[in-house]
């Protein structure tokens, strides 16, 4: 019968275990076999808690220059000389990374004088200052060392950088020690979702690092997707219920041709950025094209910061005519924002507004066009009287407490009415917190401007926010125009909205019409007004001015 550990030796060394940080080992000199803790025998790689030839195992995994002192030791048991053991070795764990021991144990003899029994603590004396109090993962420098020693060694490995999205709400909404719960129980399923040869490590904050050796792409896709899955599950701690998501960014040492460990770093934390601007909760590995426009966004904020600082150096409002379906006639025109810069030149407003709007320079922007939008218009009225000027605003100008007497002061410096006046804002932002939005929308309307919801169609709940909606004009979306000559599903949905909001008192104008037989098929629809290259460009004051209102 093979020899093996009773019960209560068994019970007794995981009940031990699991009162201290230490691993606790014993060892059976007439088996040959130690029990050690089940913790351990993951770490290191061991295929049972129970292996024979323990210590010949372990010391293949220790550091050469190490050895000579731990046989020393080992030596004088044998021989009788001592009956302890206390000494400090490196060991290799299952990835590769080097941790700093001390074990200290004592044998117990027989009548004969021979060792029976060996029991002893291995403590991981790096733990304090390298090992992270809250999650019990090994630390930044951890991490570093170890992307350091896989680049020495030239492995193949990648790595990962995750971030919690949003964590500072948690901290916000319960508190800090909260805060420190969900980063460890975060911690714990990123380690449950890691297979072998990868290492899990807490960097700064509410970040994470992940050394994969030795993996595909597609098994760290696969990983991240295990982890994100985990985390996004709600959880309660504490009678409070929570859920997070997390965005990583990842690098592939093979793939990079520097093999730094800044680069490597800086690579994933640009795939991370990214990951975060296209909406979080998704995994972006390095592609140096990314890290181009990654690049390139960051210079242009710089940019964008430097216009507004020199009194808005470079931007320029230009004009689209919005005329009546019917007729064709002018009703008026669009406000529309372009920017030039010497390093760029002219930039795509879809390029540099989400970089206003992500920034926060939206905000003093949004007032500058406002106002440049109604200068532009009193230059207009003085050749129509009836002219609208649409001007679009952001939900965050709705958060200024001072927008709307701005609003106001901007009117009455340029000496033109309410009527005058249209304000867009786009679907999306009516879905926004409704109450501070509508609230907004009313006290706009109550000057008398009126209110058109742009974009309409291309939100998730359409139908829905028309029925609360406060808005005067709607514009339909000139993705439903593109295929119109072929698709009946469009044709229909533009009737349909025009009748439903004609019903309710909504006026309708239509976006994107470019080509004659577009405009032949949506007049018989009873739209309002048009807006689109069929009609005009948008065009620079003076052009639109000459054009549009006969100004010679």
């Amino acid at each position: 019968m093979a020899a093996s550990f009773d019960f209560d030796k068994n019970e007794l060394i995981e009940a031990v275990s699991r009162r201290t940080n230490d691993y606790v080992v014993i060892h059976d000199f007439s088996t040959g076999l130690t029990k050690i803790p089940e913790e351990m025998k993951s770490t290191f790689g061991f295929s049972t808690d129970t292996p024979k030839n323990f210590f010949e195992t372990w010391m293949k995994l220790m550091h050469d220059e190490d050895i000579e002192n731990i046989n020393i030791s080992s030596n004088n048991i044998k021989r009788g000389i001592s009956d302890t053991h206390d000494v400090e070795y490196r060991v290799r764990d299952k990835v590769g990374g080097w941790v700093h021991f001390r074990e200290r144990g004592e044998v117990i003899r027989d009548g004969m004088g021979k060792p029976s029994l060996y029991f002893g603590t291995i403590s991981n004396i790096g733990r304090k200052d390298h090992i992270d109090s809250i999650t019990g993962l090994p630390k930044k420098r951890e991490f570093e060392s170890r992307i350091k020693l896989c680049i020495a060694e030239k492995k193949q490995f990648g790595i990962m950088i995750l971030n919690i999205d949003n964590f500072k709400n948690i901290n916000a909404l319960y508190g800090r020690d909260f805060g420190d719960m969900a980063l460890r129980s975060i911690g714990q399923s990123i380690v449950k979702c890691l297979p072998n040869k990868c290492s899990a490590y807490r960097l700064d904050s509410d970040e994470f690092g992940i050394i994969f050796v030795d993996a595909l792409k597609s098994d760290i896709k696969q990983v991240f997707t295990n982890i994100n899955n985990r985390t996004s599950d709600q959880h309660e701690y504490n009678g409070h219920k929570y859920y997070c998501t997390v965005s990583a960014g990842c690098c592939k040492y093979s793939e990079d041709n520097s093999g730094s460990f800044d680069m490597l770093v800086a690579n994933s934390h640009s795939a991370l950025d990214i990951a975060k601007a296209k909406g979080k909760a998704r995994v972006i590995f390095h592609d140096p094209k990314l890290t181009e426009i990654r690049s390139r966004e960051l210079r242009m904020t710089e940019l964008l910061h430097d216009s507004i600082k020199h009194n808005f150096k470079g931007f320029e409002v230009h004009c689209q005519p919005q005329v009546y379906a019917d007729s064709g006639f002018i009703k008026g025109g669009e406000a529309l924002l372009r920017w030039k810069c010497d390093e760029y030149g002219p930039v795509s407003p879809v390029e540099f507004i989400p970089i206003l709007e992500k920034t926060g320079m939206i905000a003093p922007v949004g007032k500058w066009v406002f106002d440049e939008s109604v200068r532009i218009c009193a230059k207009c009225i003085k050749y129509n009287p009836d002219f609208k000027m649409s001007i679009n605003v952001s939900y965050v100008q709705l958060l200024d407490d001072s927008f709307l007497s701005f609003i106001d002061k901007s009117m009455h410096r340029h000496g033109v009415l309410a009527k005058n006046i249209i304000v867009e804002f786009t679907e999306s932002c009516f879905i926004e917190e409704r109450g501070i939005v509508f609230e907004a929308f009313e006290n706009i309307r109550k000057k008398g401007i009126k209110i058109a919801m742009d974009d309409f169609g291309t939100g998730y709940s359409s139908l829905e926010v028309l029925k609360e909606v406060p808005a005067d004009i709607v514009k339909i979306d000139r993705a439903f125009v593109k295929n119109i000559r072929t698709s009946n599903f469009d044709r229909t949905f533009i009737k349909f909205v025009v009748e439903l909001c004609h019903d309710v008192g909504i006026e309708v104008c239509l976006e994107g019409v470019e080509r004659e037989e577009e405009y032949k098929i949506v007049l018989p629809m009873r739209i309002d007004f048009i807006q689109g290259y069929l009609f005009g460009k948008p065009l620079d004051e003076n052009t639109f001015s000459e054009k549009f209102l006969n100004v010679s």
